[in-house]
């Protein structure tokens, strides 16, 4: 769509009443705008309109366009649209949605909601998703699009494009297409270019390869995209431990697991909690209970930075240079134990470092820690020393700093790869955690060296 389609669509927002009663000229034009436009444009403007002009927006839609606009919109209000609809046009929306889709869908519902409208579909389609609905919403099973069009092993070329013409207008056909036996085992997948280059008398079993990845069913879903980047795939069939097909994982779907690891990733990294849907799909007290937790917790841990400062407070009395410094030494030190764990976190989390490398990630880190530490204790201690003129502080300052950034980068690059190590996410140890760890550690250093150099 034109920028300036765009910009009109989105201005319908303001009469949307009189477009869904079409009682001006405006109304009538607005209304035709919206059934050119595309369905993520309407899903676009369903979503910004009042709730009470969402479901007559929708319901008016052509039964094609409407049913692509739904799958358009958020989960939250992909449910309260159904919610309101009537059983009719809940089922013709039903019937054309993905299996995998539905699954996430029935997820935002209760189970009495969900057996209602599992009673609408047709049987084929039922036994498709209560089968979805027994994985794990987070495995392989869970994310796979099991509405896919298989051929059997037997056939031949003939044969199989007959098929693919008779049922391609029901099914979507993909240019591969996964070959099974009369029992479902899979065994491999064709192209349809060697479908269509090929006699029509030839069996598919002499032009099939084999497949380069088959995913378990209930493997992790981020293992499953990890393996498929890695084997540069952009589509992979899942089996059960029998090597049944079930279904396949889809580029889209990588896309998908991708943005939903990576959107953890960083909440995990940013002290937020446990957060699987966008900001204001997440509810207030949810978003109260998953902050507040952690920030309680940090709290505490900082505390413990006022135990030690009292322990030291004679120190810090007579030499009051020190106290200027404080934070400056636990800021560096934190930034650069920040540095580390964030380079470490994304070589886990993409697979470039593996078990065989991270003995050598601990060593150049170590050696990179040595070399650091020695600069900003330069610079710390030429700092200290010219502008205010004391060489014993400086050179305790300088110590200290030394000391701090050595062992907070090697937390840095330690800590991550232990809660890896523990099947635990390691975006964990990422800011705030690492920072806040690093003021009670620095702080401790640093009291502990200018008390013995100091006196």
């Amino acid at each position: 769509m034109l920028p300036e389609q765009l910009t009109s669509l989105v201005a319908l927002e303001s009469i949307i009443e009189q477009v869904l009663d079409q009682s001006s000229a405006r109304g009538v034009q607005g209304w035709a705008q919206i059934c050119r436009a595309h369905p993520s444009d309407i899903a676009d403007l369903i979503e910004h309109i009042a709730r009470q002009h969402q479901l007559a927006l929708f319901i008016n839609l052509p039964l094609e366009l409407g049913s692509r606009t739904f799958n358009r919109l958020s989960r939250m209000l992909q449910a309260d649209i159904l919610l309101r609809l009537n059983n009719d046009q809940a089922a013709h929306v039903l019937k054309n949605m993905h299996a995998d889709i539905l699954v996430d869908l029935f997820e935002e519902l209760e189970d009495e909601q969900v057996e209602h409208f599992l009673k609408l579909l047709q049987k084929k389609q039922r036994s498709r998703i209560i089968s979805l609905l027994s994985f794990d919403p987070k495995s392989a099973g869970g994310i796979m699009n099991s509405d896919v069009l298989t051929l059997q092993s037997d056939l031949t070329v003939k044969n199989c494009i007959n098929i693919l013409q008779r049922l391609s207008p029901q099914q979507e056909v993909r240019y591969r297409v996964y070959v099974t036996d009369k029992d479902n085992i899979l065994v491999g997948h064709i192209t349809l270019d060697k479908l269509v280059l090929n006699k029509p008398e030839t069996p598919i079993t002499t032009l099939m390869s084999e497949n380069e990845l088959v995913i378990n069913a209930y493997e992790d879903q981020e293992e499953a995209v990890k393996k498929m980047t890695h084997y540069g795939v952009l589509s992979s069939p899942v089996v059960d431990g029998y090597n049944h097909f079930l279904g396949i994982i889809t580029g889209d779907d990588v896309v998908t697991v991708m943005e939903e690891e990576a959107s953890e990733d960083v909440y995990r990294m940013s002290g937020v909690g446990h957060i699987e849907r966008s900001y204001f799909e997440t509810s207030t007290s949810m978003m109260f209970f998953e902050r507040s937790k952690w920030l309680i917790g940090l709290l505490l841990l900082q505390s413990v930075s006022s135990v030690i400062m009292r322990q030291y407070e004679k120190t810090l009395e007579e030499n009051v240079i020190l106290t200027l410094f404080l934070t400056m030494l636990i800021g560096t030190g934190g930034n650069a134990g920040n540095q580390s764990a964030t380079l470490v976190i994304r070589g886990l989390s993409t697979g470039e470092i593996g078990r065989k490398r991270r003995l050598s990630l601990i060593m150049r880190e170590s050696l990179l820690s040595l070399f650091i530490a020695s600069l900003l204790s330069i610079v710390s201690f030429c700092r200290v020393w010219i502008m205010h003129g004391d060489l014993a502080a400086a050179f305790a300052i300088g110590v200290s700093l030394f000391s701090i950034v050595c062992v907070s980068m090697l937390l840095g690059t330690l800590i991550p790869l232990t809660l890896h190590h523990f099947k635990i996410d390691p975006a964990h140890s990422a800011a705030p955690f690492l920072a806040t760890l690093m003021d009670v550690i620095g702080i401790l250093i640093y009291c502990s060296v200018c008390s013995y150099l100091l006196g």
